[in-house]
């Protein structure tokens, strides 16, 4: 019996290049995102945002418990001012953290980024709500 073995050097480049790529495609720990909008003037998370904190400690669970740096960045359509939006955006990160740290995450691994209305995911003018613009993401590095 014969095992196939691949000679990167005597293959052609289409074969070469999948072989290899399926070496990558295998990595454990990759960086993820998680997403989940608020409706306006809300900071409390929903039930997908519960979800979503059970899908963050998850991801944390299964490829990096001991090296992984979590980043919650909150935005704010332009329905308010941006002093508001500033407050609104922090304290929608702060509940995304306080579920996560609640969920077994350690604080000190965790950045909150309250952006306000300076990273619209969907261009607006003044004084105008936007569902798209009013996310939080959750990224997670290891």
């Amino acid at each position: 019996m014969r095992l196939f073995r691949a000679n990167v050097t005597e293959m052609k480049w289409p074969l070469a290049f999948l072989a290899l790529s399926s070496i990558a495609l295998s990595s454990p720990a990759m960086a993820h995102q998680f997403l989940d909008y608020f409706p306006y003037g809300k900071v409390d998370l929903s039930p997908k945002g519960y979800q979503t904190a059970r899908e963050v400690a998850g991801y944390v669970q299964r490829y990096g418990p001991d090296s992984y740096r979590v980043v919650i960045a909150a935005h704010m359509d332009t329905a308010e001012g941006q002093e508001f939006s500033d407050e609104l955006s922090a304290r929608r990160a702060q509940s995304m953290a306080t579920e996560l740290v609640g969920l077994g995450l350690d604080p000190a691994r965790i950045e909150m980024r309250p952006y306000g209305t300076r990273a619209l995911a969907k261009p607006t003018d003044v004084n105008v709500q936007e569902q798209l613009n009013r996310r939080l993401s959750v990224d997670v590095n290891f």
